[in-house]
């Protein structure tokens, strides 16, 4: 793969919301009260299903995005570009920076990214979705997540006055690269507060938060900042979301290579 594939790779990672969609430490919390025989602690994939819901349970969504890539010298890079999202589908394409007139497709499991100045697709390799490049804090991986309980199963960690908090390990089958995440679900609405991921021998190698909690079209609650870092060397990334609609009847044909290559 060449350089210039590499980097716009690293760039598209950004916009998992899904993420379908991370950065500084969760938001601080009451210290956690016993939940033994609760509700939430018997029904943990119905909190899940609530949180995607929320997150991705729309017939369509349209959103412009400045990415911001936060050097830990201070320095920052901004790309923007506009994001469409349909069910298992996400298309983004970069509006301005260096990389505009670039874009990516997400279909389930498949992405491919289209290049201008070659004028071709490419499907990126199985074996590419757990990199991260061009000093992105997300892999390929991360921005493929739009539905959590698709990929994970879960068990009820903890509560505090505001958050259910989940423990989510890869479903068997699953090429996911972390060993098992931290959920923060909000009590108040089910929104995907922060998450933390972890590695194979229990150390925390990225945190997500969301911020900025604003009402845009049709009354829609959305964070307008998304942050993802990593805790061991501080480098971030960073979504802030200027405009945000959904339900939009978004045709079917427009989350297509077709579309991906000719709708630019």
């Amino acid at each position: 793969m060449n350089r210039t594939l590499r980097r716009l790779v690293g760039l598209l990672a950004g916009l998992l919301l899904v993420p379908t969609a991370a950065l500084a430490a969760p938001p601080a919390s009451p210290a956690p009260r016993a939940v033994e025989g609760s509700p939430a602690e018997r029904d943990a994939n119905d909190l899940l299903k609530k949180m995607d819901a929320v997150t991705s349970g729309y017939a369509d969504q349209e959103m412009d995005v400045d990415l911001v890539i936060k050097d830990v010298d201070g320095s920052e890079k901004v790309y923007g570009m506009t994001v469409w999202q349909q069910g298992a589908k996400r298309l983004v394409r970069f509006t301005s920076g260096e990389t505009k007139g670039m874009a990516t497709l997400i279909d389930g499991d498949r992405m491919y990214v289209f290049m201008p100045g070659f004028k071709k697709i490419r499907r990126i390799a199985a074996h590419n979705m757990k990199q991260a490049f061009a000093g992105s804090d997300m892999s390929n991986a991360d921005m493929s997540t739009i539905a959590w309980a698709d990929d994970y199963d879960v068990t009820f960690e903890k509560e505090t006055d505001t958050q259910f908090v989940l423990r989510g390990k890869p479903k068997p089958g699953k090429n996911i690269e972390y060993a098992s995440v931290l959920l923060y679900i909000a009590k108040d609405g089910y929104y995907q507060d922060a998450i933390d991921y972890f590695n194979d021998k229990g150390e925390k190698v990225k945190e997500f938060v969301g911020k900025n909690k604003q009402a845009w079209p049709g009354n829609v609650q959305r964070f307008q900042l998304l942050i993802m870092r990593d805790p061991r060397t501080g480098h971030s990334t960073e979504m802030r979301l200027k405009t945000f609609k959904v339900n939009q009847g978004l045709a079917d044909d427009h989350f297509t290579k077709r579309q991906l290559q000719w709708g630019h």
